[in-house]
């Protein structure tokens, strides 16, 4: 067999493992948001508040869920790239 085959191969392996880093960014970010929602409306019922606190905890879980998504997108990037054109210096 010929080896043309392989450069497609490594491509479609590096078209993978780039959805799956951001499909796990999403799936965080979707946990983030149940597991507040879900902790709102536990102590929602304790206290009577339950729609209440169950949409505070979606929105806190929301903007948690985001900044950690905005961390892993954008935050960590750039202090690589600092980090590496500080070495070549």
């Amino acid at each position: 067999m010929s080896e043309e085959g392989r450069p497609g191969e490594e491509r479609g392996s590096e078209v993978v493992r780039a959805s799956s880093q951001f499909l796990g960014h999403g799936v965080t970010f979707a946990v983030s948001v149940a597991l507040f929602g879900w902790v709102g409306f536990k102590i929602g019922t304790r206290i009577g508040a339950e729609s209440l606190l169950l949409i505070l905890g979606m929105l806190l879980g929301g903007a948690a869920g985001f900044y950690n998504l905005y961390a892993h997108v954008v935050i960590r990037p750039r202090e690589e790239q600092g980090r590496e054109d500080g070495d070549e210096n």
